[in-house]
């Protein structure tokens, strides 16, 4: 079985911060979504969910809910008071909204670390998926901590990059051959690198993986369904983080 995690990193707009014009348009991705019956996980930032908790509500009926922190601050500048008090914050939303504990989490630019995934592991979260397991093609970026497993696993207490006995479960951010299958490389590769490179590689894992303001590109949403349409044929299966993690936790 070959699996597809798709997900929504759901925050204020990249260009804009104060603007939520992505928010407002994630109908055109949600609209792909339904049409090819896809589960997403929607990680969702708390300045988002606290300004918009009835879309979200409705969001709910479809999708499974995560959290993106409260103020999508980079873990790396948080100590780990800062970083407990931005969980607190969002579990105490969630709570008050969905009258449950979230079970997903991933981290501002995917900058997690061994103290923040213990951290997870305390506050009761299920799954995380912030590593970034192997690096971008001609690309630094900030997220990408070394090399680590391209499907998803339980890291160590020590080094979290590889498997261990911890009991949240790591979902990566895996691409194929190196690249992401993310908002900003779908806009910007010809869509016959996408098909050169699963002729090449068809890995059992995959992550698709959007942010809210990719619903004002149009060459995300054209490519978008092309892309889910590829991996259709390719024969992958689409789960959200929740289902993941309960795939994962039966093997």
């Amino acid at each position: 079985m070959k699996i597809c995690f798709v997900s929504i990193d759901v925050e204020s707009d990249l260009a804009k911060p104060q603007s939520f014009e992505g928010v407002e348009n994630l109908d055109r991705i949600f609209n792909i979504f339904k049409k090819h019956n896809l589960s997403a996980t929607l990680f969702i930032s708390g300045n988002v969910l606290e300004r918009c908790e009835n879309r979200i509500r409705g969001w709910a009926e479809s999708y499974e809910i995560a959290s993106h922190s409260f103020s999508h601050q980079f873990w790396n500048n948080l100590n780990n008071e800062q970083r407990q008090e931005e969980l607190d914050r969002f579990i105490n939303l969630y709570k008050r909204i969905f009258n449950k504990n979230p079970k997903g989490f991933r981290a501002p630019s995917h900058i997690i670390d061994n103290s923040g995934l213990k951290l997870l592991e305390e506050k009761g979260f299920s799954y995380d998926s912030s590593v970034v397991p192997h690096s971008p093609f001609l690309k630094n970026y900030r997220g990408y901590r070394g090399k680590a497993p391209l499907s998803p696993y339980f890291p160590n207490y020590q080094d979290y990059m590889k498997k261990g006995e911890m009991r949240i479960l790591e979902i990566p951010v895996s691409g194929v051959l190196s690249f992401p299958l993310a908002g900003t490389w779908i806009s910007k590769l010809p869509f016959f690198v996408y098909e050169l490179l699963f002729r090449i590689e068809n890995p059992d894992f995959l992550s698709l993986s959007l942010h809210s303001w990719d619903s004002l590109n149009d060459k995300v949403i054209i490519k978008l369904e092309k892309l889910i349409k590829l991996l259709k044929n390719k024969g992958y299966i689409f789960l959200d983080g929740k289902q993941i993690h309960e795939q994962f936790s039966k093997n």
